[in-house]
């Protein structure tokens, strides 16, 4: 018989057997590890972000100084230039007799307000007077639009009887007895006293108006930015605004509402020019206070709050301008309007746009 093999003895690996908890706690670190450098590098962005707005905020509050010293120095510049610049609104020792009628009516004699309130006809003569300062109105026609549809003597003898409160409204102490009323009747005609300067907001507007348009139209935009200025501030609220249904006085309020706005329009598209839109902006939005249906306007509110970064708002606009369309017209929004909201939806850059931006509107 073969003898048998003996049995070769067995190789134990002699390596320890892995521990059980070894790899999750080495798996635990390496996360630990990742949350830990994820949070240092978040910290170190965010510091870097805050450092960056503190340099924004400090660059804006730079650019907010430099720009009012600019403006003050472009009112500087224009009185300096032009020996027609606007100096201070009706200054009292200048006239007799401040009217304004932008807003309520007020009056001034000297420093001494008129109590035209209390003078119940009275002072709608002033008022329809005050309309145009240097022209005389006939009494007929003074009678038609004032007691329309009265009896002409009734008319008459309302008139004498308004006239007589007017004299006496217009008495202050500051009068001489044996001077004249402020308002004459000659050849037919009420008109102002001629020996009593009589100033009034509408005139001083028209004329910084006028003014502001020839300087621009002569290509001197800056020269003409303080007389646009001037006549935005004497334009308090609409012409004779207690008065809103009297027939003598809508042809007017309109075209005096109509020249405002054009100044608010001019501003604006200068502020836009120089930088400002905030002051943009908000000339912007003066005109839809008074017109909330003019479309172009809301794409400039549109586009001027998208170049801020404010696009929420720049697309809030454009729903107003649809709801304001809709509710009052019945129109929907024109293809450029909504082209606009198309593109600030989709984040474009519209900073380069100019057919509604940085154009000043034609004199």
């Amino acid at each position: 018989m073969r003898p048998t093999a003996a049995p070769q003895p067995q190789l134990v690996d002699a390596r320890p057997l892995p521990d059980a908890q070894s790899q999750p706690e080495d798996t635990a670190h390496g996360g630990l590890r990742l949350v830990v450098e994820t949070m240092t590098r978040l910290e170190q962005q965010a510091q870097a972000s805050r450092s960056l707005i503190r340099q924004l905020a400090d660059t804006l509050e730079q650019q907010t100084e430099t720009l009012g010293r600019c403006r003050a120095m472009l009112r500087q510049l224009a009185q300096q230039s032009d020996p027609h610049a606007p100096r201070d609104i009706a200054p009292a020792t200048a006239v007799n007799v401040r009217i304004y009628c932008f807003g309520p009516l007020t009056a001034y004699r000297g420093q001494e307000a008129i109590p035209l309130r209390r003078a119940g006809k009275a002072s709608a003569i002033v008022k329809f007077l005050a309309l145009r300062p240097h022209h005389p109105v006939q009494r007929d026609v003074l009678l038609e639009a004032i007691w329309p549809q009265t009896q002409p003597a009734v008319a008459n003898n309302r008139l004498k009887v308004a006239m007589h409160h007017l004299r006496q409204a217009f008495v202050t102490k500051d009068c001489n007895p044996r001077c004249e009323g402020c308002v004459l009747f000659r050849d037919g005609c009420y008109l102002f006293n001629p020996d009593i300067n009589v100033w009034t907001d509408i005139e001083q507007f028209e004329k910084s108006w006028q003014t502001g348009v020839g300087l621009e139209r002569a290509g001197q935009l800056i020269q003409a930015i303080p007389h646009y200025l001037q006549a935005e501030s004497l334009y308090r609220g609409d012409l004779l605004e207690e008065d809103a249904f009297e027939e003598w006085t809508l042809i007017r309020r309109e075209e005096l509402k109509d020249t405002y706005l054009t100044i608010l329009d001019k501003l604006s598209n200068y502020w836009l020019q120089i930088g400002n839109l905030d002051d943009a902006i908000e000339g912007w939005k003066k005109i839809l206070a008074k017109d909330p249906w003019r479309e172009d306007i809301y794409r400039r509110l549109m586009e001027c709050n998208a170049r801020r970064g404010q696009r929420g708002l720049a697309l809030r606009w454009y729903e107003i301008c649809a709801q304001a369309l809709q509710t009052q017209l019945n129109l929907g929004p024109e293809p450029e309007t909504v082209a606009l909201h198309q593109r600030i939806l989709a984040g474009e850059d519209i900073s380069d746009s100019s057919q509604t931006l940085g154009v000043l509107s034609a004199p």
